[in-house]
């Protein structure tokens, strides 16, 4: 892989002028995280770890599956916390942190939040047919290092900056710039390290996130089931269930 890889950055290099070079930065990006029969076949994933958010950490289960479906279960404190997108339906969540608990919708800030962040592949997997448009924007220097960048848009609304290891060709950190709620700019970095195969797909096992280079969020995943067997109602809010009041003192 090390021999392979050395090839791939000289011709890299060799075409980096050239109008294709995004295609070719794609395929030695796939190549690396494993083939794309291999990629193809890793159709949902099964995530367990640990969070660390404000001093606080709490234990969560992710389950992601093709081509955006998403649900994340977060407990700490005796607080349970479920929320999901089916990639159709508007994301809900259950809370037992409000009383009494129920499935409800997700308010539309944070459910916009989680439909962005609900597609399985990154960008460079099939981009162009997910609404991805991608430019190479050569080399990039960050954090006293070297990195080729790709400047991505989303369906034309959302943009950011992937940066990718120019010795693995993995993507080691994507950048965004966001406005806050009193209108001041906000840089939003998140950092993708400890890669590790599962079933032959190099994925990141740690992810860190850090705005203004402060770090607010720290994930570490333990294990990641590839393929997990899923039930027809997974990723969808149930119905008509409620949860009872508490006996009377």
């Amino acid at each position: 892989m090390r021999f392979w890889l050395t090839i791939a950055a000289g011709l890299f290099l060799s075409l980096g002028t050239r109008a294709n070079a995004v295609d070719e930065l794609i395929g030695i990006h796939m190549a690396v995280m494993g083939g794309a029969e291999r990629i193809t076949a890793l159709a949902a994933i099964k995530a367990t770890g640990m969070v660390t958010m404000s001093g606080k950490r709490v234990h969560f289960t992710m389950v992601a599956a093709r081509p955006n479906r998403v649900r994340l279960e977060t407990e700490g404190g005796g607080r349970s916390l479920v929320q999901a997108y089916d990639g159709v339906e508007p994301p809900w969540e259950f809370d037992t942190g409000t009383w009494p608990p129920k499935y409800r919708r997700v308010a539309d800030g944070p459910a916009r939040r989680i439909v962005a962040d609900a597609e399985f592949d990154d960008p460079l997997i099939a981009g162009a047919a997910r609404g991805y448009t991608l430019d190479y924007a050569g080399e990039a220097e960050a954090e006293g290092r070297k990195y080729r960048r790709l400047l991505v848009t989303h369906k034309l609304v959302q943009s950011f900056a992937l940066y990718l290891d120019p010795e693995t060709y993995l993507i080691q950190f994507r950048s965004e710039s966001h406005t806050s709620a009193g209108g001041r700019p906000v840089n939003i970095v998140t950092r993708y390290s400890q890669f590790q195969s599962v079933d032959g797909v190099l994925l990141p096992h740690a992810v860190t996130t850090l705005v203004d280079g402060k770090v607010t969020q720290e994930m570490v995943i333990d294990r990641i089931e590839p393929n997990p067997v899923l039930r027809p109602d997974t990723f969808s809010m149930p119905k008509g269930i409620t949860v009872p009041q508490p006996a009377a003192k």
